[in-house]
């Protein structure tokens, strides 16, 4: 499961993407389990995936239209694991309502998922060159959505994915998860 770093209040303004915990714990256990199910992945395999959630108060120093973005850690680590933070801006205007965050984070963290797992089987690759990167966002979109119909039910999740199907159209320029 996810670290996650609380850095300031709970969510208390609306339409805001601000911290807490109980939603980031939520959707995180829930996203790994349905991405682990998915991939039919064991145990040995899911615990080489480490990462951490945290908020950055400072300037977004990423594409203003991302509302997540997925590093990997660097430095003496043991080559056991793969480490990662899953980075989301502090206090940013959502594309919806606040009665859409569970649904949101949700897709978040599996979208996220599903890049580690790619990444931890050699299906792609972290570095990869700029131009590859909207293909394989393309590629993760549509594997999200895949394990995410099960959830349709879910308020906001239809909405949610309906939005970033328009954001992944002609193949994922304009995406930046």
């Amino acid at each position: 499961m996810a670290w996650v770093i609380p850095q300031g209040p709970s969510l208390n303004r609306r339409g805001r993407l601000l911290p807490c915990d109980y939603i980031l714990a939520e959707a995180s256990a829930l996203a790994e389990e349905l991405v682990f199910e998915h991939y039919g992945l064991s145990s040995r395999f899911w615990r080489r995936l480490q990462y951490e959630v945290r908020f950055l108060k400072e300037t977004w120093p990423f594409p203003e239209e991302a509302l997540a973005v997925l590093l990997k850690g660097e430095g003496p680590i043991s080559r056991r694991f793969d480490p990662y933070f899953i980075l989301l801006p502090y206090g940013r205007p959502l594309p919806f309502s606040r009665a859409f965050l569970r649904a949101l984070m949700l897709y978040i963290f599996t979208h996220e998922l599903i890049h580690m797992v790619r990444f931890a089987r050699y299906e792609a690759y972290y570095y990869m060159h700029p131009q590859k990167r909207p293909a394989e966002e393309t590629r993760v979109h549509r594997k999200a959505r895949e394990i995410l119909r099960a959830m349709a039910f879910w308020p906001g999740m239809p909405e949610t994915l309906s939005y970033f199907d328009k954001t992944y159209e002609g193949g994922g320029r304009d995406a930046h998860l």
